[in-house]
């Protein structure tokens, strides 16, 4: 687990009682220190406390890293969810080869999307694990997960089922049983994104971005019954490296590689 020794916590410059009591709730379980906000701006705070992260509680938590802000959103999984109702597939899903009942482990939370399309895809009986080192990011993420309401019930309703633990990957597969969970998931490009957008960018800072380890592969082939899912640019040499099949060439810039432990072909 990564915890943030680089940041403070405060509130927007007209808090309310309940905003200030939700920073320090915020600090107490990042282990961080609360401040007082006092009108002053971001970079007058880093300067002050000498810090780079910044997380401001009001209506939206806001982690500011450097230049850039980050805050949970569901992001494309909105989109993805009402498709999968209306019928479509979503190549995800498809991959990963993911059923109602299913328990799917993504050992790479970052910001969720995924994990919120498979709480979908899983059902009320199902279920969804999300692994994520940096503490702060885990605590953003769950607690939107918990709080944030979108246009779309079903969408609430998949972001209310996941569970998410802050724990390195590595850790959380030794700890586990033989075949304990269906379908593993890993998107290690999370951090090293092909579109530097917004909402990822700031996260490049925060946590964990070194390669999968063929450790981690070993242990996710112990633990999981099914599927071993990777996500990565399409010429990546993660494929090979590591042992995956690639069932279907991309037409984009994103492709997945799959470890099908009963041995289909993963198409």
């Amino acid at each position: 687990m990564t915890q943030s020794r680089n940041l403070i916590v405060t509130t927007g410059n007209k808090p309310t009682p309940a905003y200030v009591e939700l920073a320090q709730s915020y600090a107490q379980e990042l282990g961080v220190p609360y401040i007082l906000r006092k009108k002053r701006g971001i970079d007058t705070l880093r300067a002050d406390y000498g810090v780079d992260e910044v997380l401001v509680c009001t209506e939206r938590v806001t982690l500011y890293v450097e230049d850039q802000e980050f805050f949970f959103h569901p992001s494309m999984a909105n989109t993805r969810i009402k498709r999968l109702k209306s019928g479509e597939n979503d190549i995800v899903i498809e991959r990963a080869g993911v059923r109602p009942g299913d328990t799917v482990l993504d050992c790479t939370l970052g910001l969720g999307s995924d994990t919120i399309v498979f709480a979908h895809a899983v059902g009320a009986e199902g279920r969804v694990i999300g692994l994520e080192s940096s503490a702060v990011i885990a605590l953003l993420v769950r607690r939107g997960l918990q709080e944030l309401s979108v246009d779309t019930q079903a969408v609430n309703t998949a972001m209310r089922h996941v569970e998410v633990l802050c724990v390195d990957h590595l850790d959380y597969l030794r700890a586990q049983p033989d075949n304990s969970v269906d379908v593993i998931y890993f998107d290690p490009m999370f951090r090293r994104t092909v579109e530097r957008t917004q909402s990822i960018e700031p996260l490049r800072h925060l946590g964990d971005d070194r390669p999968l380890s063929e450790e981690a592969i070993l242990e996710a082939r112990r633990v999981a019954r099914r599927r071993i899912v990777l996500k990565e640019r399409w010429y990546s040499k993660e494929f090979a490296r590591l042992g995956f099949h690639i069932p279907k060439k991309s037409t984009g810039s994103i492709n997945y590689g799959v470890i099908d432990l009963e041995g289909g072909d993963g198409s």
